[in-house]
């Protein structure tokens, strides 16, 4: 019995061609073989299978039963692999039904999302997009298991992986438009002074698997008791808690568009210096020369970058 682990898929090729052909020497032209190098594979065929497959006539190479029954599937294999290469080799986003995976959190999806969206109409209107949120520390394992291709945000993974730079954000906070702690003046952006920001009940965004909080780490280093009433995983959780409530949450400056279309609330920067959220895109090495893969990193790229202008 054969160990279907260590057949020689090459071995499927030799046996194809002789079928199309009906003779060792066409099927040796058609796989750019020597014709004692097919004679060779199919006397390995017969050994491996318990099988003749093909025996001669005044017609050619004529199939048995046995061998005409792996025909099909033998065939739809090959078929299935020469698909799966070109894909790897070539990548026409106009007819291209590819799926492709996506690692981000809500902020990620709500910033970049509309306009990947908008753009894949017109550039890859039958290309799909999945996304899917795990833990930073998952990120890894679900690259490397090729259940995602593109991880994008303020992560950082190992070396094993390849990263562009995508864009620089700032935090601001967001908090309700008659929130007492602001200062107005016209024609100028609602302030906040640094005591009022300090001394603010706060709401943290913790997405998951994160290891810890810049902004809560800078609220201690000012203050001994800083007031963290919550600590929530989504950042658009926050339209529907900020409003009606003294809290101020302390975001990437690319939440505001979505969180600010709620006329009730506003943004304003943050009165202490935090470092800046530098997005990128992560992915496996192995993907590097695969056609699609190449044209999604170029394109989110693009997309994300234009949407940040």
């Amino acid at each position: 019995m054969h160990n279907p682990n260590t057949f020689d898929l090459n071995l499927l090729r030799v046996f194809d061609a002789l079928l199309r052909e009906g003779s060792v020497s066409a099927a040796a032209n058609r796989v750019g073989l020597s014709q004692p190098a097919v004679s060779n594979a199919l006397q390995r065929l017969r050994m491996i299978l318990g099988d003749p497959l093909f025996v001669r006539t005044r017609r050619g190479m004529e199939p048995t039963a046995f061998a005409l029954r792996l025909c099909d599937p033998v065939q739809q294999g090959l078929s299935q692999i020469r698909s799966g290469l070109s894909q790897v080799v070539t990548f026409d986003p106009m007819t291209s039904e590819r799926t492709f995976t996506l690692l981000m959190n809500d902020v990620g999806a709500a910033a970049f999302l509309p306009e990947v969206m908008r753009k894949l109409a017109l550039a890859a209107p039958r290309v799909n997009m999945r996304v899917t949120e795990l833990d930073h520390a998952d990120y890894e394992d679900s690259l490397d298991r090729g259940e995602a291709d593109l991880a994008i945000g303020r992560v950082m993974l190992s070396s094993s992986f390849c990263s562009e730079y995508l864009v620089k954000s700032v935090y601001v906070a967001v908090l309700r438009s008659d929130h007492p702690a602001l200062r107005r003046r016209r024609g100028v952006r609602p302030e906040l002074t640094e005591e009022a920001y300090v001394s603010a009940p706060h709401v943290i965004v913790s997405p998951r698997g994160a290891t810890g909080n810049l902004v809560e780490r800078a609220l201690y280093q000012r203050r001994p008791d800083p007031r963290i009433v919550l600590d929530v995983p989504h950042a658009t959780s926050l339209m529907n808690i900020l409003p009606g409530t003294d809290l101020v949450a302390t975001v990437p400056d690319r939440c505001v568009a979505f969180l600010c279309r709620d006329r009730r609330l506003t943004w304003a920067h943050i009165p202490i210096s935090l470092e800046p959220n530098m997005v990128y895109q992560w992915w496996h090495k192995r993907q590097d020369y695969d056609a699609g893969h190449r044209w999604l990193r170029s394109f989110t790229a693009e997309a994300i970058r234009i949407d940040t202008r």
